[in-house]
C-alpha cells in the first residue's frame, strides 16, 4: 500500500464529517427541534469525541494494523465473523449513501435525467479511484478540500449581510430529550463514519498526528454548526423547515460584492464532494475486507471492485422510496446499522485489546515473581 500524507488524511476527515449533513441531517434536525438545531450539533460533536477517541486509541496502539487484520489478530476465527458483520453493515451504509448522492443530484441538478444514468456517472469514477489505491483517494480528497474551503469562505462572506440573530430565538424551546435525540442522529450520521478511516494503518500516513486530526474534527464540526445557525438566521425557522434542502436554498442569497450573485448551482456542487469521498472510502473498505476475509489474491482487485460497484448500482436503483420515506429509514433503522458497525464492533475490539494488556501484565508479574 502506498502511503498518504497527514494533510490528505485530514482532508478525508473533513469530507466524512460533512457528508450527508446538508442533504439529510440538517433537514431532519430542523424539522424536529427547529431553531435549537445548532445546539444539538454542538452536543453531538462532543458526544462524537467518544468514537473519535476509540478510533485514535486503536490506531496509536496498533500502528501497523487496520481494524480488519486487528480483529483477526485479536479474535482469530471470531475476528472473521466480526469482519463479515462489518462488511454487511458497510455495504448497507454505502448503498444508502449512494442513494442519497443520486437522489440529491437528480433533485437539484439533473431532474430530467434518469437515475440510472446519474448512477453510472458516479459509480465509474468511484471504481476507478479505488482501483488506483488509497493514495489516489487521498490526493483527490486534498484537491477537493482546498476547493471546499474556498467555497465555504465565499458562502460565509456572501451571506453576512442577510443574518438576523433574532431568528434563532427563543433558545432551548425544545425539551432536552428532543435535543439529545437529534444529537445522537447527528453523531451517528456524521461522526461515527470516521470509523472507515481505520482501514488506513497509522504507519501508512506520513507525519501522522492525532492533534491535527482533532483540530480538523473541531473545525469541521464548527463549520456544520455555522451552517445550521446561518440557515435559521437567514430564513427563519418556518421557511427553513419548508424546503427539502434548506442549506442549498440559502445559497440563492449569496452575493459577493455585488459581482457574484445567485451562484447556488456552483456552490452546492461542493456538497457532492463530501458524499463522493465518503462513498469511495467505504467501498475501498469493503474491497479490502472482502479480500482479507476470504483470503483472495490481490490480482482479483478489479473483479472485487466491479462486483461491489454493481451491487451498489443495482440495489440503490431498485430502492423505490421517496425522499420522505428515505429520511425516516436513514434516521431510523439505518442509524442502528451505523452504530452497530461503526461503534459497537470497534468497542468490542477495544475491550479485547485492553484485556490483552491485562493478560500480558499478569504474565509479566508471574514471571517476575517466580524469578
Amino acid at each position: 500500500m502506498k502511503k498518504i500524507n497527514s494533510l490528505e488524511y485530514n482532508a478525508i476527515i473533513w469530507f466524512i464529517i460533512r457528508a450527508g449533513f446538508p442533504e439529510l441531517t440538517l433537514a431532519t434536525i430542523l424539522y424536529n427541534i427547529k431553531q435549537d438545531a445548532w445546539i444539538s450539533i454542538i452536543i453531538g460533536s462532543l458526544i462524537g469525541l467518544i468514537p473519535f477517541g476509540i478510533y485514535e486509541y486503536l490506531k496509536q496502539k496498533y500502528p501497523s494494523e487496520n481494524l480488519i487484520t486487528l480483529n483477526q489478530k485479536l479474535w482469530k476465527n471470531f475476528g472473521n465473523i466480526l469482519n463479515m458483520l462489518i462488511m454487511l453493515g458497510s455495504l448497507t451504509i454505502v448503498i444508502c449513501t449512494f442513494w442519497i448522492l443520486v437522489h440529491f443530484a437528480n433533485s437539484l441538478f439533473l431532474y430530467k435525467t434518469s437515475p440510472w444514468i446519474i448512477s453510472f456517472a458516479f459509480i465509474i469514477p468511484v471504481g476507478y479511484a479505488i482501483s488506483k489505491g488509497i493514495h489516489v483517494i487521498g490526493k483527490v480528497s486534498l484537491m477537493l478540500f482546498y476547493i471546499s474551503i474556498f467555497i465555504n469562505i465565499l458562502i460565509i462572506l456572501g451571506l453576512t449581510g442577510n443574518i438576523d440573530i433574532s431568528n434563532v430565538k427563543p433558545i432551548l424551546e425544545n425539551s432536552l430529550e428532543s435535543i439529545f435525540t437529534c444529537s445522537i442522529i447527528f453523531t451517528g450520521i456524521n461522526i461515527t463514519k470516521l470509523f472507515f478511516l481505520s482501514i488506513i494503518p497509522k504507519n501508512q500516513v506520513i507525519n501522522y498526528s492525532s492533534k491535527k486530526n482533532l483540530l480538523l474534527y473541531v473545525i469541521a464540526c464548527l463549520n456544520l454548526v455555522q451552517i445550521a445557525f446561518t440557515t435559521v438566521c437567514v430564513f427563519g425557522i418556518d421557511l427553513s423547515t419548508l424546503y427539502e434542502y434548506p442549506a442549498f436554498q440559502i445559497l440563492k442569497r449569496v452575493n459577493i460584492l455585488g459581482i457574484f450573485d445567485r451562484i447556488e448551482s456552483i456552490l452546492s456542487i461542493e456538497a457532492l464532494f463530501s458524499l463522493f469521498i465518503q462513498m469511495t472510502l467505504i467501498v475501498y473498505y469493503i474491497k479490502e475486507i472482502t479480500i482479507e476475509t476470504f483470503t483472495l489474491n490481490k490480482k482479483t482487485n478489479k473483479y472485487v471492485i466491479t462486483f461491489i460497484c454493481l451491487i451498489i448500482l443495482i440495489i440503490s436503483n431498485i430502492m423505490l422510496i421517496t425522499h420522505e420515506a428515505g429520511e425516516k429509514f436513514f434516521t431510523g433503522p439505518l442509524l442502528y446499522v451505523i452504530y452497530f458497525t461503526c461503534l459497537v464492533i470497534p468497542l468490542i475490539t477495544l475491550f479485547k485489546s485492553l484485556n490483552d494488556i491485562k493478560v500480558i501484565k499478569d504474565q509479566t508479574y508471574n514471571t517476575s515473581y517466580k524469578s
